[in-house]
């Protein structure tokens, strides 16, 4: 329970740009999962299509992101 106490006392940070990237934030160090350390960064939910347009567009390393779609299944009559 400790590292989620350690990712909720993280600071939200909202970077100024309009879009923004990886580069722009501070990530701070959390235990992961097999005693690896992830890199954590808190961003409010509002900006994440500001964050993905920034990562796309990184010249040195663009990245792609999509949204699968799921569709739910209905149970047919019997």
């Amino acid at each position: 329970m400790a590292r989620w106490d350690f990712i909720h006392g993280l600071p939200v940070q909202n970077p100024p740009a309009l879009e923004f990237g990886a580069s722009d934030l501070v990530w701070s160090r959390a235990e992961g999962w097999c005693d690896k350390m992830d890199r954590v960064a808190k961003i409010p939910f509002a900006r994440l299509d500001d964050f993905v347009r920034g990562e796309s567009n990184n010249k040195d390393c663009p990245s792609r992101f999509h949204v699968e779609a799921r569709r739910r299944r209905y149970a047919k009559p019997r």
